[in-house]
C-alpha cells in the first residue's frame, strides 16, 4: 500500500486538475480564523497563494461590486453551518478584466454539527457565460429579425392598399387638370365680365388662382404618396443578403428621409440634407444601408429636447481614406463618455424607459462592418452627436 502522505499528495494533484482551484476556510467559534488558496488560483485570478496569505481581504476586494453582497451572504451562511448552493459571481482579475466564477462550498463539521472548516471549489466559467450571452444575443436578434419580417409583410400590404386610392386620385386629378385647361379661357371671359361675382366669398379671379394651386397641391401630394409607398415597398422586400449592388448614397438618404419624414417633423423644425451629386458609387446592399440611416435619424430625433434643435445630414467624399461618407449630426443632449464606450453593445440603451431595445446601433454596426466600412460616433453631454457612416469606394468583392 502507498503511504498516506503519498495518497494525499496525489489527491491534491488530482484536485488541481479536476477543478480550477480550491480554497479552505478554517472556522473557530463561528468566526473565520484562516483562509488558504491553492496554487491554481493564479490561473483564475492572477494572484498567488502568497498574495492571499499576505492580504486576507484580497479575495473580497476583487469580487465585483455588484456581487459583493451575495458573496458575503454565502460566506456568512456557510460559516454559521448552513449548506449553501453554488454561487455564480464576477471577480476582477489582476489584469483588470472581469471574469465569472462558480463558487461551491462544502462544509466539514464535528460530531456536534459545529463547522470546523469549509472547502471552496472555484471554477472559471467565463467562457460558458460568454457563450450564454452570445446565445442570448442571437436569440434576441432572431426575435428582432422575426419582428422585422412581420413588419415587412405589414408595410408591404399597407403600401399596396395606399397605392389603390392614390392611383384613383392621380388619374382623376389629371382629368381635372385637362378639364380646367380647356375651361380656363371660358372662365377668364366670365371673370372679366363679372368682377363683382363671388363664389364661396371669393372673386372669380381668386377662384382661378385657388383652383390652380389646389390641382398643383393634389398632384404633388399624390406624387409624394407614390414615392413613400415605393420606398416602403422596396424597404419591406425580402433582403437578398448580397452586398454587390451599385449604390448611390444620395438615394439611400432620400429613401430614409421619406420613411422617417413624420418622425422628423415631430421632433424638429430645423432639418437639412446636403446631397452630393458628385459622390462616387459604392458597392453594397440598399435595404441594409437604408436601415442604418433610418436608425441614425431615429436616434438623432430621440436625442432632441426642443424642436428648435437641428438635425443635419451631409454627404461627402473623404478622399484621404477614399470613403463615401454620410454624416448625421444633431444638436441633441449628447452621450456621456461611459455610455459612448458601450454604444454598440447589444441591448445597451439609454432609452430603456421609453421602449429602447439597444439593438438598433448594434445591428447597424454589424451591417456597416459587413460592408467593410466604419460607423463612428462622436459625442459629449450637451454638445450633440455626430455619426459617420463610412463606406469604401472601389471596395474589393
Amino acid at each position: 500500500m502507498l503511504p498516506n502522505r503519498k495518497i494525499e499528495d496525489r489527491i491534491d494533484v488530482l484536485l488541481e486538475y479536476l477543478t480550477d482551484y480550491i480554497y479552505t476556510v478554517s472556522i473557530e467559534d463561528d468566526k473565520v480564523m484562516d483562509t488558504y488558496h491553492s496554487s491554481g488560483c493564479v490561473a483564475v485570478t492572477g494572484y498567488t497563494s502568497e498574495d492571499y496569505e499576505n492580504d486576507p481581504d484580497l479575495w473580497l476586494r476583487m469580487v465585483h461590486k455588484e456581487d459583493k453582497d451575495l458573496v458575503v451572504d454565502q460566506a456568512k451562511r456557510a460559516t454559521a453551518g448552513e449548506n449553501v448552493k453554488p454561487l455564480e459571481h464576477r471577480i476582477i482579475h489582476k489584469d483588470g478584466y472581469t471574469r465569472w466564477v462558480k463558487n461551491s462550498i462544502v462544509l466539514s463539521k464535528d460530531n456536534n454539527g459545529k463547522v470546523l472548516f469549509y472547502d471552496g471549489i472555484i471554477n472559471d466559467i467565463t467562457e460558458l457565460k460568454n457563450a450564454e450571452y452570445l446565445n442570448q444575443v442571437k436569440y434576441r436578434q432572431l426575435i428582432q429579425a422575426d419582428k422585422m419580417a412581420s413588419l415587412g409583410v405589414l408595410v408591404s400590404g399597407i403600401a399596396h392598399e395606399m397605392n389603390n386610392p392614390n392611383n384613383f386620385i392621380s388619374l382623376n386629378v389629371k382629368f381635372l387638370e385637362k378639364v380646367w385647361k380647356e375651361l380656363k379661357p371660358v372662365w377668364n371671359d366670365f371673370a372679366s365680365k363679372n368682377e363683382d361675382y363671388l363664389i364661396v366669398g371669393m372673386s372669380a379671379k381668386k377662384i382661378e388662382e385657388n383652383i390652380a394651386q389646389s390641382l398643383d397641391g393634389i398632384t404633388k401630394g399624390a406624387n409624394r404618396i407614390s414615392k413613400i409607398t415605393r420606398s416602403l415597398t422596396n424597404y419591406a422586400k425580402k433582403d437578398h443578403g448580397k452586398l454587390d449592388d451599385d449604390i448611390d448614397l444620395n438615394e439611400v438618404v432620400q429613401n430614409a428621409v421619406l420613411i422617417t419624414d413624420n418622425l422628423i417633423r415631430k421632433f424638429t423644425n430645423k432639418f437639412e440634407v446636403n446631397y452630393n451629386s458628385d459622390l462616387p458609387i459604392v458597392k453594397g446592399n440598399m435595404q441594409q444601408l437604408e436601415q442604418v440611416v433610418i436608425n441614425l435619424i431615429n436616434n438623432s430625433c430621440q436625442s432632441l429636447d426642443s424642436k428648435d434643435s437641428a438635425i443635419t445630414i451631409n454627404l461627402y467624399h473623404d478622399e484621404s481614406d477614399n470613403y463615401a461618407v454620410i454624416e448625421v449630426a444633431d444638436e441633441g443632449v449628447g452621450i456621456d463618455k461611459v455610455a459612448l464606450k458601450k454604444i454598440f453593445d447589444p441591448f445597451f440603451t439609454t432609452k430603456r424607459n421609453s421602449g429602447g431595445t439597444g439593438l438598433g446601433l448594434s445591428i447597424s454596426y454589424n451591417i456597416v462592418k459587413h460592408h467593410d466600412g466604419e460607423l463612428v460616433i462622436k459625442s459629449d453631454v450637451g454638445d450633440g452627436t455626430h455619426c459617420y457612416l463610412k463606406l469604401l469606394i472601389n471596395r474589393k468583392m
